[in-house]
């Protein structure tokens, strides 16, 4: 009784010593230069595309990323045509050009002192067969409800690289988990049936909307090193490296920048779950 008494004692007394030998450090972290963001697109689509542009913040920084409102944007395509975006808010500047299968677009953002260049391309893009919604049982790796499925012809030629979009109700699903990109190479000239879009079972009276971008390689590289940055995490993660941008300073020694350019033709379908 004496001895585990004893024990006791000598646990509490160890304890309140290992809290007491807490300090609290600040650490002084410096802050690296503040870049240019890019994030925007040319599209096929009959509607104004837009670019965006923010600055890098400190990473423990709780605020939004500060918006760049007065740079001067202009865009350019391979046929000669040129337009100067018009800023409309947020770091927002609209394209009013619309994108054309098998054009070139250069963008030139100019801020601060600098000047940068991005060029895509505008590749081919397939037509969506059908969309549809069925009703599927539960299964050990899946839900009961309604699921939507895609068919698609993939045409000749390797080389085709896509993006994937899915709205539900006109809200695009946008989760990291939700980033899906592929590539032709096994797929090549074939068509692609029962491609199902959704893990989650949709509702009847949903709408359901999927959206294929054809995309560069670059671009496609671009999303591959995107998603391997986000997902690099536990035991076997690896040190972090910056993922590629096609945003360029034509002063090489002058500030770089981050993000992507991106050209893209679209096929789209909607669905009602019935």
């Amino acid at each position: 009784m004496k001895t585990s008494f004893l024990n006791l004692i000598l646990a509490i007394l160890t304890i309140s010593l290992l809290a007491s030998c807490e300090d609290v450090i600040d650490i002084d972290l410096k802050q690296g230069k503040t870049l240019l963001v890019v994030d925007g697109q040319i599209t096929t689509l009959n509607r104004p595309d837009t670019i965006r542009l923010t600055l890098t913040a400190p990473y423990f920084e709780n605020k939004p990323a500060p918006t760049v409102v007065d740079a001067l944007v202009t865009i350019a395509d391979s046929e000669g045509k040129s337009e100067t975006l018009k800023p409309v808010g947020n770091g927002k500047y609209v394209i009013n050009m619309r994108g054309k299968i098998g054009n070139s677009y250069t963008l030139t953002i100019k801020h601060n002192g600098e000047e940068y260049e991005a060029v895509t391309k505008i590749n081919r893009i397939t037509d969506i067969d059908s969309l549809v919604t069925r009703f599927e049982k539960p299964t050990p790796s899946m839900e009961e409800g309604y699921y939507a499925y895609l068919f698609v012809p993939e045409p000749a030629g390797v080389g085709d690289y896509y993006r994937f979009k899915v709205y539900k109700n006109d809200t695009l699903a946008n989760q990291p988990e939700d980033l899906t990109v592929a590539y032709d190479k096994l797929v090549d000239g074939n068509r692609i049936d029962n491609l199902r879009l959704n893990d989650k079972p949709y509702k009847k009276n949903d709408k359901i909307k999927v959206e294929i971008l054809a995309i560069t390689e670059d671009h496609f590289q671009f999303y591959v090193e995107l998603e391997a940055q986000i997902n690099n995490g536990g035991m076997n993660a690896r040190p972090p490296a910056n993922v590629r941008t096609n945003i360029f300073n034509k002063n090489p020694k002058g500030s770089r920048a981050v993000g992507y350019f991106g050209g893209m033709s679209v096929s789209s379908a909607t669905i009602i779950v019935k």
